[in-house]
């Protein structure tokens, strides 16, 4: 039996620990990458091997220009712009301009 595997290129894993870096100085901790999505959470909750996310997360596409910031706290909230600017960084860096 075969199982698929995604292989990100070696410029995007190197952008995506970049953003990871960042976000990890905007108080959020790289959830994981799937299906093309990277997740950054504050908190999760739940099992080891199924976690949930909780309260405030970004959710990038490591493929196309689309982002989702869930800020359910105002320092959250207050560091928005910060969060913007480094997942702009992130597309500029892989090329994704739309």
């Amino acid at each position: 039996m075969s199982t698929e595997v995604k292989v990100l290129s070696t410029s995007t894993r190197t952008n995506l620990e970049a953003l990871k870096h960042h976000m990890k100085k905007l108080g959020f901790k790289y959830f994981e990458e799937k299906d093309g999505w990277a997740w950054f959470c504050m908190h999760t909750f739940g099992t080891s091997k199924k976690p949930a996310l909780f309260g405030d997360c970004v959710c990038i596409s490591t493929r196309f220009f689309n982002l989702s910031i869930q800020a359910v706290r105002l320092e959250v909230a207050k560091k928005v712009p910060e969060i913007n600017q480094a997942i702009l960084d992130f597309y500029e860096a892989e090329g994704i301009t739309e």
